[in-house]
């Protein structure tokens, strides 16, 4: 405390020395100023009593909440003109006090009479889980309850991970009003990240100075696989657009295990459907009706190695992967089977075994959403090793890989056998489209020949041996990233209807 107040006194001390030296060389410019620089230091300490809560003014400069604009260098520098016309040196350096005086007070009548950036407010509005590939939308609301317009430049920082055209927003707002403006982000990688405070900026009313405050709190964003694609599916299948969705007609006559209802006999029914109890009750040929099974289980299979972080339209081929499987999930657990989940590379990361019901098909999506590329080669045998080793019953696999990377469709041959016998197994190999488009390419040179060749036969090996897997009982499909709701769809559709589990 003794080593501040000595500190204190000799700071006052130096001032007043430095201050009796001018007032003795200049006495008729430093004297009036003194003057002037006290009453103007007497009114604010005044101000501030009336207003403890507000800022000093040099606490905004040394926050940097207060800026002077390119406006005032133009009139310091003009301030020089007139410099040359001085005959004296005291002269001159009297009349380059005063006039930079004269400059400094504008800038404190600007910063008085103009709004506070107290007088703002800022909210940001926004879903606190987005989805990987898709615009969100981010909303802000600004109030003004000064008397005066404003002309505002939001900057809201969103993570660099994002893309977005919304970093900067200029905005007109009236006094006494509130106004909201709003802008796009597209998250490109699934994660937790942070968006940074709001920063407001608007120019006093002389425009000697810029205000500039940060408002609101960081918040914590989770970015999700594409939640918004469930939405989006349940209005095309409420439309009737059931083929564009990838469903196929669900109840089969005939079909499944699961009483359902009765009806009238009709020509065509077979004939050990009849129910002949209740044909002999209403004296006529009635039909037991029957419905796919519930309670079945499906398994979707990720593989997360080197291959599957390959980029395709902004997303890699797993994040792809990963939203079709939650769309996937959605279907299943609606009607009333069973989702579960591995996820492996060189080694089983992620396993959930197959549940049903909200609170599961929560944690189904806290898995997906935890799930990341690792650059390493697959091992399916460890990963299908691991199914086998598992009280499971018999369920649908869906294993989605990549196949057109390095041995993966030898390693697939003969891994899959471990699970084929007690597990209905589909294997989805993820196709690059660029891989296709190159092969069915007219090439133009040399180099565009060889991409040709390499290109083709990737895909006929692929195919090739995909053949092979097939002959024990295995589906196989080789498609691009924007058929695999689609065709993951009816493949579980299918697979019930025909109560092939």
């Amino acid at each position: 405390m003794s080593l501040e107040k000595n500190r204190t006194l000799v700071a006052n001390g130096l001032i007043l020395s430095i201050g009796c030296i001018l007032a003795a060389l200049l006495p008729f410019v430093v004297v009036p100023l003194a003057l002037l620089i006290a009453m103007f230091a007497y009114l604010l300490k005044r101000w501030r009593i009336t207003r403890p809560d507000v800022p000093t003014l040099g606490d905004m400069f040394y926050r940097g909440q207060v800026v002077v604009t390119t406006r005032v260098v133009l009139l310091l520098l003009f301030g020089t003109l007139p410099l040359m016309q001085a005959k004296t040196h005291v002269g001159a350096l009297s009349l380059w006090f005063v006039y930079n005086f004269m400059v400094f007070l504008l800038v404190i009548v600007d910063v008085l009479i103009s709004p506070r950036p107290e007088n703002l407010s800022v909210e940001r509005r926004m879903p606190r889980k987005l989805s990987i590939g898709r615009d969100n939308q981010v909303e802000i609301v600004v109030t003004n309850s000064s008397h005066r317009p404003l002309n505002l430049e939001l900057v809201d920082e969103f993570p660099a991970e994002f893309s977005g055209d919304g970093r900067n927003i200029s905005l007109a707002l009236a006094q006494r009003t509130s106004r909201s403006c709003s802008y796009s982000v597209k998250p490109l990688r699934r994660g937790c990240y942070y968006f940074n405070r709001t920063v407001v900026r608007f120019r006093g009313l002389l425009e000697l100075v810029v205000f500039q405050q940060e408002y609101g709190e960081a918040c914590q964003v989770e970015v999700y696989p594409d939640i918004a694609a469930i939405s989006r599916f349940e209005l095309r299948m409420k439309r009737g657009q059931l083929a564009e969705a990838g469903l196929v007609t669900e109840r089969r006559r005939g079909c499944g295990s699961d009483f359902e209802s009765l009806r009238e006999y009709v020509k065509g029914d077979e004939f050990r459907r009849i129910d002949w109890k209740a044909s002999a009750r209403k004296n006529k040929l009635i039909t037991r009706e029957f419905q796919s099974e519930v309670n079945q289980s499906v398994l979707v299979v990720l593989d997360c190695s080197r291959s599957m972080g390959a980029v395709v339209d902004n997303l890699t081929l797993l994040d792809h992967a990963v939203n079709s499987a939650l769309v996937l999930g959605y279907q299943v657990m609606k009607k009333g089977d069973r989702i579960g989940l591995l996820a492996f590379s060189d080694r089983p990361h992620v396993f959930l075994p197959p549940g049903r019901g909200k609170s599961h098909f929560y944690s189904f999506i806290r898995h997906l959403y935890a799930i990341a590329a690792n650059r390493v080669e697959p091992d399916y045998a460890s990963a299908l090793r691991a199914i086998s080793a598992t009280r499971l019953r018999r369920s649908l696999l869906m294993v989605i890989t990549d196949l057109t990377s390095g041995e993966a469709v030898s390693k697939m041959l003969a891994a899959v056998p471990m699970v084929s016998r007690k597990h209905l197994t589909a294997v989805i190999s993820v196709l690059d489209p660029k891989l296709r488009d190159i092969a069915d390419a007219v090439p133009e040179n040399v180099e565009a020949v060889y991409d040709k060749i390499v290109a083709r036969t990737m895909i006929e090996r692929v195919a090739g041996l995909s053949r092979h897997i097939e002959k024990i009982g295995i589906a196989t499909m080789l498609i691009t990233p924007q058929q695999l709701n689609s065709k993951l769809l009816s493949h579980y559709l299918q697979v019930k209807l025909r109560s092939q589990l």
